[in-house]
Order: structure tokens, then C-alpha cells, then sequence
């Protein structure tokens, strides 16, 4: 149950931020579309393969890295947000840090 009302508040804000762009949430939800984005590059690089054995696996693997450097390259352009440097980065997700325990409820 916690799962899926994590999922829909996800999507939700997505929604929203991709409904509503400003320069100020930009990076925040582009990074977000990459973060919900990236489980979904496993079974297109699997598909993509075709449906012999060896083509499948080796699409789970490829898949299996832009997942990797779909996340991380997703949760680095959020922290980045429309900051042009790291010290700028980090002061813009400072605010944001105190909501961080709640994504683990």
C-alpha cells in the first residue's frame, strides 16, 4: 500500500511540474522523468533485441546499465536543479533535504 501511494505522489508531482515548467523546476523535473523513466530502459533494450536467448540477455544487460546511469544522472540533475555550480546546487536542495526521511515510510 505504501508502495503504490508513493508511486501516485510521484507521478503527481511529475505531473505537475511538467504542466506547470519554470526555469526553477526545470532540472527538478527532468531529473524526476529520468528517476521514474529508468526502470523502463530493461525490457525496451530487452525487446529491442529480438526473441533469441543471447539477444535478450544481452539487452538485460545493456538495459540494466541506462538504468543505473539513467538514476544517477537523474538524482544528480535534481540536486542541480538551475544551478550553474555545486556550491549553488547544494544550497538550492538544502530546503528540500528535510523531506528526505519521509520517502523511506
Amino acid at each position: 500500500m505504501r508502495a503504490k501511494s508513493l508511486f501516485f505522489c510521484l507521478f503527481a508531482v511529475s505531473f505537475y511540474l511538467l504542466c506547470h515548467p519554470t526555469n526553477v523546476y526545470a532540472g527538478f523535473a527532468n531529473g524526476l522523468k529520468n528517476i521514474l523513466l529508468a526502470p523502463l530502459e530493461i525490457p525496451k533494450a530487452m525487446l529491442q533485441g529480438g526473441l533469441n536467448p543471447v539477444s535478450i540477455v544481452g539487452g538485460a544487460v545493456v538495459g540494466t546499465a541506462r538504468t543505473v546511469t539513467g538514476l544517477i544522472g537523474g538524482v544528480g540533475e535534481m540536486a542541480q536543479g538551475t544551478a550553474s555550480s555545486a556550491t549553488q546546487a547544494a544550497q538550492t536542495a538544502a530546503p528540500y533535504a528535510k523531506y528526505a526521511p519521509l520517502l523511506f515510510l
